[in-house]
């Protein structure tokens, strides 16, 4: 069985794969072990209402029938599940791939592009576009791409996935494990030092109203080490290019230790500002032209330039790099 008719603006299909070892599984467990939410007579409204389906390709002599909860599945069949579509902000889908081979996906990504589900975003997220190959086809659950290291929404430059969950996880290792190096660029208030680090452990903020937001803190009050190294390339007016070199991996880590030393991040929605500003642009109310400002560019200026590391099958180092973006060299341009 096949959905015929036209989907709205709306709507969309989410396709779920009947595998090997799933042969004579019942309809209704088989949905229920990817809908754990959902109980079983929620389930069994969707089936009666014919907002599930499935597509049975495998040959003229296997039939589906009616369906029903008990419906058995057969090796090769698609569950087609009908799902609505609500509105989302629009991102910038506009990455570029950097390179692509049988287990990695490497992408520069632009600004304004969340990397995976959460809030307000789905659809509008790298992951969901990858399944759903820019929204050609319908989102094919069993499509994987693996993230092994994360920027931020507002964050553009280098981002490694990888096609395989083995091979994500050995990635994962040599980023835990400190093997890989990884540097950003970043536009900050004021003329900062020719070179500088900072060595201070952070955790998240207990205090803050905003939730993702991080301090520093000793290791004594449950901060994480972190450890950052810069470089300064360039200033234009009361401002600075720095080349940043985390040596660990917090959250946020290069935005905290910028502002811990009095650089913060040119347009930092978080960090570098009173909390009552970051909440305005957090919880989504209109923000004052004063506000907008004060922040002196839409987006916090922090690109992701250069990543190196072992390739997981070859074994031998490869490495990527992306030059600063057009919108971060024109603001310094713009202070001349």
């Amino acid at each position: 069985m096949n959905i015929t008719r036209s989907l709205s603006a709306d709507e969309y299909l989410v396709t779920h794969s009947v595998g090997p070892n799933q042969h004579g599984i019942r309809l209704d467990a088989f949905l229920k072990d990817r809908y754990r939410r959902r109980s079983r007579e929620v389930l069994k409204k969707a089936i009666d209402s014919g907002a599930i389906t499935i597509r049975r390709t495998q040959g003229p002599h296997v039939t589906v029938g009616r369906l029903k909860p008990s419906s058995q599945l057969i090796p090769g069949d698609e569950v087609l599940v009908l799902t609505e579509r609500k509105p989302e902000p629009e991102v910038n889908f506009d990455y570029r791939v950097i390179f692509e081979d049988e287990v990695l996906f490497v992408i520069d990504k632009p600004p304004n592009l969340p990397v995976h589900p959460a809030g307000r975003y789905f659809f509008n997220t790298l992951l969901t576009h990858l399944k759903t190959q820019g929204f050609k086809d319908p989102l094919k659950a069993d499509r994987e791409y693996f993230l092994v290291h994360r920027i931020d929404k507002e964050t553009s430059g280098i981002l490694v996935l990888s096609k395989d969950k083995e091979v994500c996880a050995h990635l994962a290792r040599q980023f835990a494990e400190r093997k890989t190096q990884k540097r950003y660029l970043a536009v900050v208030r004021g003329i900062t030092p020719e070179h500088f680090k900072v060595d201070l452990a952070m955790k998240r903020a207990s205090g803050s109203l905003i939730e993702l937001k991080m301090v520093v803190a000793p290791e004594s009050e449950g901060g994480q080490s972190a450890f950052t190294e810069f470089k300064r390339l360039e200033t234009q007016a009361e401002f600075s290019l720095v080349e940043c070199f985390p040596k660990t991996g917090r959250q946020h880590q290069i935005r905290v230790h910028l502002d811990s030393v009095g650089h913060p991040i040119v347009g930092d929605k978080l960090y570098g500002m009173p909390e009552e500003d970051a909440l305005a642009f957090f919880e989504r109310e209109t923000v004052s032209a004063e506000r907008w400002a004060r922040l002196l560019h839409p987006r916090h200026a922090l690109h992701a330039a250069g990543i190196r590391f072992e390739h997981p099958l070859t074994q031998k180092m490869v490495e990527f790099d992306s030059p600063l973006p057009a919108d971060l060299r024109e603001f310094l341009a713009s202070q001349n």
